[in-house]
């Protein structure tokens, strides 16, 4: 049995002898939990017959979201957790099934993503044996996970599923797995342990208010400021506190790939993002002040880049002190709820220096780098594509990536309005990511339309989710940027790599030279996506390949009652800038739009 703390709640009255898989059922359904993404197996044909039982007798039971790989389940959780603000929950089988989920286990953890994946395990009799299909799940997650455990009888499934989803959505969020023996989903039993906490778990954080003043003093008396806003703003809820915060000081604000959203991107005070591929003003601003405050950003090394911070003073405000001084020597620690400390500083005198000068370089640096992109008549501009869908949208879709050039360009040229509004793999950079996460994003957010914006060859990862897509009716409309490459390699490959193609062009054939280094308009149709709704019955498709055809081809898309998929094609050329070099500092941006 699992150790539990002494809890001073009244034990209620003992219920009825139940099956293991009707009390996690019951947990569920007292949870909130509205879905389960997931497939299914051996050793958890217990739960689904539970849930199939329920279904059909009409009593409430969470839906069951097939999908046809236990990958795409994990990342359709983690988009509806991400859409929602609510604990994902994927469900899965043993062995292969269980360790399909690995990746979306690490993708959850690294981007602080509040899900629980359970998964099935053999007979707790047979662990330690080699068991058909027995994997060690504890083991291989516990360092890519918040919390994990092994469940070996039906008396403990109420109890830790509790807390699995307490500790999840709690202090900093993140993924906790929930292995359970499948003798323990069929096992009779009457304890339902109520909540309690992990020995040594502390959720509550209590901000030392001295402290926060005298950041905010020191914030206070600073001539060339700047925030830095992360993912922990989004996971807070505390977009309405930023936005009074930056308000009432004039404070200008970079947004980093997490966070985005947590600002509108058309305010006076934003800067874009920052980092490798951030904007020049973002990245100017940081290499330029003398004051720089972190809030709920964690100095990951794709913005932290080599001589980042030195001589200026670093304030870092994160629920997880873990954080601080991890990657950045700081000044001004500060552990706290990012939205807790906003609304003391927001409490607070505002009274400061006069940064007069540096907002007006500031603004003059956004004008003078603006984003720009050479017209080109005869091909699209990836660019100029996520600016119109944004137009068509009303910056009001919700928008989910895959990983790759495509991300970059959905992050820097869509005009996002609202926390939530942008989903994509952060920490981890999952490709494959966009299709299965836009799936769980349509379900968290039926009131929004669903966009997602891929690439083909991160779309091809998960292309079987189409089939979930289509079974379901899920109107998520895609948009493949499609170049044949795998884009940002193919970058790399130009800018630093003498230009050699053989592992990144999509396009390639046994009959292809194995020293092509051209990026010629070559674009072998494989898959041929216009057909897909031939493969996949209820899926329309559009092709867009010229510049002309865009807004109309956009349109359709938008119009269309039901899923669709949008082959756009790009120009195979172009490449993600600005762009920071590997091993290179903020000065050594490349900027130039040619």
């Amino acid at each position: 049995m699992l150790e539990w703390i002494e809890s001073t709640e009244c034990e209620m009255q003992t219920p009825a002898m139940q099956s293991g898989a009707g009390i996690a059922i019951d947990v569920l359904n007292e949870l909130g939990v509205e879905y389960l993404f997931g497939h299914t197996g051996g050793a958890v044909i217990p739960l689904h017959a539970e849930l199939n039982l329920r279904m059909r007798q009409g009593r409430k039971t969470p839906r069951f979201i097939l999908f046809r790989q236990e990958g795409g389940a994990g990342h359709a959780a983690e988009g509806y957790a991400r859409a929602s603000g609510k604990t994902g929950v994927a469900l899965a089988t043993s062995g292969p099934g269980a360790t399909n989920l690995i990746t979306p286990i690490a993708d959850a953890y690294k981007d602080s993503i509040p899900c629980v994946f359970i998964t099935g395990q053999v007979p707790s009799a047979m662990l330690g044996k080699d068991a058909f299909q027995e994997v060690d799940m504890v083991g291989l997650t516990r360092s890519i996970s918040k919390h994990n455990y092994l469940i070996k009888e039906a008396g403990d499934l109420a109890g830790v599923l509790r807390q699995a989803f307490f500790v999840a959505s709690s202090n900093r969020p993140g993924p906790v797995v929930v292995d359970i023996c499948k003798n323990a989903l069929i096992e009779q039993s009457t304890d339902r342990h109520p909540l309690r906490l992990p020995r040594g778990y502390r959720p509550q954080i209590s901000m030392h208010r001295p402290t926060a003043d005298r950041l905010l003093a020191a914030l206070s008396q600073a001539k060339r400021p700047v925030i830095l806003a992360g993912g922990g703003i989004v996971s807070a809820e505390a977009g309405w506190e930023l936005r009074q915060f930056i308000k009432k000081r004039q404070l200008p604000i970079t947004l980093t790939f997490m966070g985005l959203g947590a600002v509108n991107h058309d305010h006076p005070l934003f800067l874009g993002m920052p980092g490798m591929h951030g904007t020049v003003a973002a990245n100017r601003a940081l290499r330029e002040a003398d004051f720089i405050l972190s809030i709920g950003a964690r100095f990951d090394d794709r913005v932290a880049v080599r001589e980042f911070g030195q001589g200026k003073i670093i304030a870092h405000v994160d629920i997880d002190a873990t954080e601080i001084g991890k990657a950045v020597l700081v000044d001004y620690p500060l552990r706290a709820n990012a939205r807790d400390f906003l609304i003391h500083a927001n409490r607070h005198s505002a009274a400061g220096s006069d940064i007069g000068e540096w907002l007006s370089r500031l603004k003059a640096w956004k004008t003078e780098y603006a984003f720009g992109y050479p017209p080109d008549g005869n091909s699209i501009k990836p660019q100029q594509f996520i600016e119109e869908l944004s137009r068509l949208t009303d910056q009001t879709s919700i928008v989910v990536t895959g990983v790759g050039q495509h991300q970059m360009w959905s992050a820097l040229f869509y005009n996002y309005q609202e926390p939530r509004q942008w989903i994509s793999s952060g920490g981890l950079g999952t490709m494959g990511f966009g299709l299965p996460a836009a799936i769980g994003a349509c379900y968290a957010r039926p009131d929004r339309t669903i966009l997602c914006i891929d690439g083909d060859g991160s779309f091809q990862m998960n292309l079987q989710e189409l089939a979930t897509i289509a079974a379901h009716r899920i109107p998520v409309k895609v948009f493949i940027l499609n170049n044949g490459f795998l884009g940002m390699v193919r970058q790399w490959e130009d800018m630093f790599n003498q230009g050699h193609h053989y592992e990144t062009c999509l396009a390639r054939t046994v009959a292809c030279d194995p020293g092509c280094i051209e990026n010629r308009e070559c674009r072998a149709l494989n898959p041929n996506y216009l057909n897909l709704g031939q493969v996949f019955p209820g899926i329309e498709t559009v092709r867009i390949s010229r510049p002309d055809e865009m807004r109309a081809g956009i349109k359709q898309a938008l119009a269309h009652d039901g899923p669709c998929v949008v082959d756009v094609w790009i120009d195979r050329t172009e490449d993600v800038k600005p762009m920071i070099p590997p091993g290179g500092t903020l000065a050594d941006m490349i900027h130039d739009f040619d």
